[in-house]
């Protein structure tokens, strides 16, 4: 069997990310001083906001659904070959699920449950709200496994308990995404896909073990290592745990991603989620790397997508940021896009 051909697909994707905003864009949206006044600006970059008055919570919608919108774009271009955004989808799916439980367990209103996800077919926006509603982790658990999502049968024996485990809930979400991940990614045929998946699911783990050393949970130590990376083995995971703080741990794991970019997020890592978004950075830069190696390869699709997160994050900074009075200087400054 034929490996699945990228060269259309990757086009289309370059032809996508025209359509995101550019830094000047990202600068503009940071500088506005009112909820209004970004509301009118998104709604002139083709955000589907209504006219009129308009409140945070609006705009949050409307970043949810112009990022979905924009991964259907992709997924209709795609056709039969879905192969080819198996781990696209399925890394937005864990995401979003894993916010919703989260938010499940700390009783939190679904509007917060659902802030900063990113619809996908498998998930449209719908079926997230409907998530976001339930009371409870196994809820959540039951309703996929309704649905026929594979993350449903795997949440079902962990969240179950009166009082889940939400990292034990976690590792499996992450143990379900590698399996189906890596599975998809050797059907395109495609090494750099693989390598991307591989480094997925090495930072997952990288993120867990800095979380633990910092002894926000109790450690389970080898358990909640995934299988699959390419990087990041076992041994080092629990060295980094054993470090016994974030920044210690931070150092450790530096080794293992040099000389990527990677290894910068963790020379500054404070904690688990500070490092997201220069991760996030770090990614875009490598796969444009990759795309100038390799124009008409998958590079141009998986870079897409990320620079779609990337700007779910800055709009997000641009809302929140005036809801809570931060400077706009700051703002700016802080943008993912400023630094790809």
């Amino acid at each position: 069997m034929n490996a699945p051909r990228w060269e259309d697909l990757a086009t289309r994707a370059r032809g996508l990310a025209t359509h995101l905003l550019d830094r000047s864009a990202i600068a503009s949206l940071t500088a506005v001083e009112t909820v209004e006044a970004l509301g009118d600006a998104l709604r002139g970059y083709g955000y589907p906001l209504p006219e009129g008055g308009v409140t945070a919570d609006d705009l949050e919608l409307a970043v949810r659904r112009q990022a979905g919108s924009r991964l259907r774009v992709l997924a209709r271009w795609a056709g039969n070959r879905s192969v080819l955004l198996a781990v696209i989808f399925e890394d937005e799916d864990r995401r979003s699920i894993r916010a919703i439980v989260r938010g499940a367990v700390q009783g939190a209103p679904a509007d917060l449950r659902l802030a900063g996800l990113i619809p996908t077919p498998a998930l449209p926006e719908r079926a997230l709200r409907e998530l976001a509603m339930q009371p409870s982790p196994g809820a959540v658990a039951v309703l996929l496994t309704a649905w026929g999502n594979a993350y449903g049968t795997a949440l079902l024996r962990e969240a179950k308990a009166t009082q889940p485990d939400l990292l034990a809930i976690e590792s499996c979400l992450n143990v379900t995404f590698a399996q189906r991940a890596l599975d998809g990614a050797r059907a395109t045929g495609s090494g750099l896909v693989l390598d991307y998946v591989r480094d997925t699911i090495d930072l997952e783990n990288a993120t867990v073990a800095l979380m633990l050393a910092a002894g926000e949970t109790d450690s389970p130590g080898k358990r909640a290592f995934v299988e699959g990376g390419r990087r990041l083995a076992l041994g080092t995971f629990l060295e980094a745990i054993a470090a016994g703080d974030a920044g210690a741990a931070g150092r450790r794991l530096v080794t293992v991603f040099r000389p990527t970019p990677l290894a910068a997020a963790f020379e500054r890592a404070a904690d688990a989620s500070s490092i997201e978004e220069q991760l996030l950075r770090s990614r875009i830069a490598m796969i444009r790397d990759a795309e100038r190696r390799d124009p008409a390869g998958p590079a141009s699709v998986l870079g897409f997508a990320l620079r779609v997160r990337a700007e779910v994050l800055d709009v997000r900074h641009a809302i929140w940021g005036i809801v809570l009075g931060a400077p706009r200087g700051s703002l700016a400054g802080a943008a993912v896009a400023a630094g790809v």
